[in-house]
C-alpha cells in the first residue's frame, strides 16, 4: 500500500484515536504500540500494550505465563526530515502490526522526509525492517562497522552507511551526532540529539538491566570507547550537560524503579568497568538463553552480564601481560595486590577547576579494617605513573605502595589513611599517536607553567582532612615516575600542607631554590633512583 493510500486513510483514522487517547503529550496506544512524547517532537514507540505489557508477566498464582521483552524506536522530527532509530522486534502476537507502525509513522512526520536507523545488528532492533524496506520514498542511514559486510539487508540505492563521527541535520539545526562504542556488537552506536542532552543509546550501554557483552574481546572494546565517551561528554565544545543528560536505551523497560538513566548511572558504569578489570567486582551467577552469559557483575544501578571465566582472564592478562610489561606485577607483594585493592574505597571529587573537572580517587581508610577510632591518623598520597589512571583503581596497585593498606604495614606503620587520586588521563586518537596518553599530572597550565592538578588536588587533601580524623601535621606525598613529576610540582606550591614526600625515579628534577625551602621548612624526602645500561 502506498504512502498516499496511508496518508487518506489516517485522516479518518486519527480522529478516533485522538479522542481516544487524548492530547499528543500523552501516552497513546495503538494496536501493539505504546506511543510516548518524551520531548518537543521526539517520540518512544514500544511494541508492548496493555494486553501484552513490557517485562516479565505472573499469573495469579505469582509464577511466570509470559515474557514481552519488548524493544524501543524512537522518532525525532526535524523541519525537513524524520529519523527512526531502531525497528523493535518482530511482532507475531497481533494482527496487522506493519499496518499499525506505518500509520503511527506516517501520522507523525506528515510530508517530512523519512530515513531510517539501526543502532547495531540484531534482531529485537531489525525486527520491523519489512515495513519500510520496500517503499521507495524511505532512506536508510545505518553503522558501517555492523552492516556494512552484510548489505543485502538494505536497499543499496537508498541506503548510506555512515562511519565513526557522522552527523544527521534534520532541518534547521536539529542535528543528531553519532558515537561508535563498540563492545555489545562491532558497531554500536550512540545517536546523540545535539544541544538537547538526549542520547539514544540502543543496547551499547545497557538500559538498566545489564549490558551484554558476548565475547573475551568485547569487554576490552567496551572499556575503551566507554572511556572515550566519557571524554565526549565532559568536552565543553559539544555543549552537552552531565547532569542533565537521559540516556534512552533499547529495552527501556528494563530500568524499572530508576527515575531514569543519567549521569549517576554512567558514573557507576564506570565504576563497575574498573572493579571488573580490577578483579574486585561484585559477581553473581546468572542464567541465559546464551549458555556463555552466566555472570552479572554489579555496582550499584550498573549491570554488566558476562562471562565469568573470561573476566578471570582478562584480569590476569592484564595483571601479567604476556609482553613481561613492567607494571602492574606489584614487585614487591604481588601475590595479595588483589586482595588489597578491594580494601579501598572510591569517590568521585568534584573539582573547583573547570579545565580538570571531576576526579575519581581510592582510599584506604584504617578505621573501616578495626583501627582505633580515638585517634588521629597520618595521611599519605601517592600518585601514579603516566597511562596507569586508564586503569581505574590498579593504578593504586601499580605504585606498589597499595602494600601499605596490608595489616602487615598498618600494624608496623600505627595505621594510616592512604589516598590515590586519579588523573584523567586518555588517548586522543585525532592526533594519530594513540599510545601516547594525554592527561597525565605532567599536563601543564599554561598560564602557570605546572601541572594542571595542583589546584584540584590542593582541594582534595584538604577535603580528606577535613572529612577524616586525620592528624594534618603528619601529611606526605610521593609518586613514581609522572607521579614523582607531580609530587615535586605539588611541594612546589604548597609546601606548608605536607611534611614528607618519597619519590621513585621522578619524571622532574627540583630547582636549588626549592630544595633550600624544603629544608628551610623541614621537609623530610627519600627520593629513589636506578641507573639503565643498555648495550648498543
Amino acid at each position: 500500500m502506498t504512502r498516499f493510500l496511508f496518508t487518506l486513510l489516517m485522516v479518518f483514522g486519527n480522529l478516533i484515536w485522538h479522542n481516544a487517547f487524548g492530547q499528543e503529550t500523552g501516552q497513546q496506544i495503538l494496536g501493539p504500540y505504546t506511543i510516548t512524547r518524551i520531548a518537543d517532537d521526539v517520540y518512544n514507540i514500544q511494541d508492548a500494550n496493555n494486553q501484552n505489557p513490557p517485562g516479565v508477566h505472573t499469573g495469579e498464582d505469582g509464577k511466570v505465563s509470559g515474557m514481552n521483552n519488548c524493544s524501543d524506536m524512537y522518532l525525532i522530527l526535524g523541519t525537513e526530515k524524520a529519523l527512526l532509530i531502531d525497528l523493535s522486534n518482530m511482532i507475531d502476537w497481533y494482527d496487522h502490526p506493519t499496518d499499525c507502525l506505518r500509520e503511527i509513522i506516517y501520522d507523525k512526520i506528515g510530508n517530512r522526509k523519512l530515513i531510517v536507523t539501526v543502532t547495531h545488528n540484531h534482531g529485537d532492533h531489525l525486527g520491523m525492517l519489512p515495513v519500510f524496506v520496500n517503499d521507495p520514498e524511505v532512506e536508510f542511514w545505518v553503522p558501517m562497522e555492523d552492516f556494512f559486510p552484510k548489505r543485502d539487508l538494505f536497499p543499496a540505492d537508498r541506503t548510506v552507511y555512515f562511519s565513526k563521527g557522522a552527523s544527521l541535520d534534520l532541518g534547521e539545526q536539529k542535528i543528531v551526532e553519532t558515537f561508535l562504542l563498540p563492545g555489545h556488537t562491532p558497531g554500536s552506536t550512540l545517536f546523540i540529539l545535539k544541544n538537547e542532552n538526549l542520547v539514544f543509546s540502543g543496547d551499547a550501554l545497557g538500559s538498566g538491566g545489564g549490558l551484554w557483552l558476548f565475547d573475551y574481546d568485547s569487554f576490552d572494546r567496551f572499556y575503551g570507547s566507554f572511556r572515550s565517551f566519557t571524554e565526549y561528554l565532559r568536552n565543553t565544545d559539544n555543549n552537552l550537560s552531565e547532569e542533565q543528560l537521559t540516556l534512552w536505551g533499547g529495552h527501556s523497560w528494563q530500568k524499572r524503579s530508576l527515575n531514569k538513566l543519567g549521569k549517576e548511572y554512567l558514573d557507576h558504569m564506570e565504576v563497575l568497568m574498573e572493579q571488573i578489570a580490577a578483579g574486585v567486582a561484585e559477581s553473581k551467577p546468572y542464567s541465559t538463553f546464551i549458555p556463555s552469559l552466566n555472570a552479572n557483575f554489579r555496582y550499584k544501578t550498573a549491570i554488566i552480564t558476562w562471562n565469568r571465566e573470561s573476566a578471570v582472564r582478562y584480569v590476569e592478562e592484564k595483571r601479567f601481560p604476556p609482553e613481561n610489561d613492567f607494571t602492574g606485577k606489584g614487585p614487591t607483594h604481588k601475590g595479595d595486590n588483589m586482595d588489597l585493592i578491594r580494601l579501598l574505597e572510591h569517590y568521585t571529587f568534584s573539582g573547583i577547576d573547570p579545565q580538570v573537572g571531576d576526579m575519581q580517587y581510592y582510599l584506604y581508610d584504617p578505621f573501616a579494617h578495626g583501627a582505633d577510632p580515638d585517634k588521629n591518623y597520618p595521611l599519605r598520597v601517592v600518585f601514579h605513573g603516566a597511562a596507569n589512571g586508564m586503569e581505574g583503581v590498579r593504578c593504586a596497585e601499580y605504585t606498589d605502595f597499595i602494600v601499605y593498606a596490608g595489616k602487615e604495614y598498618q600494624d608496623k606503620l600505627g595505621g594510616a589513611y592512604i589516598l590515590f587520586p586519579k588523573a584523567n588521563e586518555y588517548y586522543d586518537n585525532t592526533k594519530g599517536m594513540q599510545y601516547i596518553p594525554e592527561g597525565t599530572w605532567i599536563t601543564k597550565n599554561k598560564k602557570t607553567g605546572t601541572s594542571i592538578y595542583i589546584p584540584t588536588v590542593e582541594s582534595l587533601i584538604k577535603d580528606v582532612i577535613k572529612q577524616h580524623k586525620i592528624d594534618p601535621e603528619r601529611v606526605i606525598i610521593g609518586g613514581t615516575s609522572a607521579g614523582g613529576y607531580m609530587t615535586w610540582r605539588f611541594m612546589a606550591v604548597c609546601p606548608d600542607l605536607i611534611r614528607g614526600a618519597f619519590l621513585v625515579a621522578p619524571a622532574d628534577n627540583p630547582s636549588l631554590e626549592e630544595m633550600k625551602m624544603y629544608e628551610e621548612k623541614g621537609i623530610h624526602i627519600w627520593v629513589i633512583h636506578g641507573m639503565a645500561k643498555y648495550d648498543l
